[in-house]
């Protein structure tokens, strides 16, 4: 059975409510350096944010990232359904940074944009 776009909206709507906190989250952007190294740096695009940030459980405790096995904790971004968020961004929280892992895109209805991330330390 299909949703109306009514019954859509008051599903996101009442999903936003569970959005409890703000973030930022950062893009990056590449420059040549003088020695032609790319440098990356990071600004804050999007703030204030509504979001949540919680442990995510269910891939275990383990990450790869540069094609090593690292034992960093995993955790899931919740935002609006229509928040732009890409893999090559950042999120600040409560004092501490996390890079975007992936995003989820195969979630039911879209009432949410969710991704996985990582905590920088």
């Amino acid at each position: 059975m299909a949703l109306t776009t009514g019954e859509l909206a008051q599903l996101r709507d009442n999903a936003d409510d569970w959005l409890s906190d703000t973030c930022t989250i950062q893009t990056a952007t590449n420059a040549v350096d003088a020695m032609g190294g790319v440098t990356v740096t990071f600004a804050n695009t999007y703030t204030g944010v509504y979001c949540r940030i919680d442990p995510d459980t269910s891939r275990g405790a383990e990450s790869v990232r540069n094609f090593t096995q690292e034992g960093k904790a995993l955790y899931l971004g919740s935002f609006k359904y229509d928040q732009t968020i890409a893999v090559t961004d950042r999120v600040v929280h409560s004092g501490q940074t996390y890079e975007v892992l992936q995003i989820i895109t195969d979630n039911t209805w879209g009432t949410l944009n969710l991704a996985r991330l990582v905590r920088i330390d």
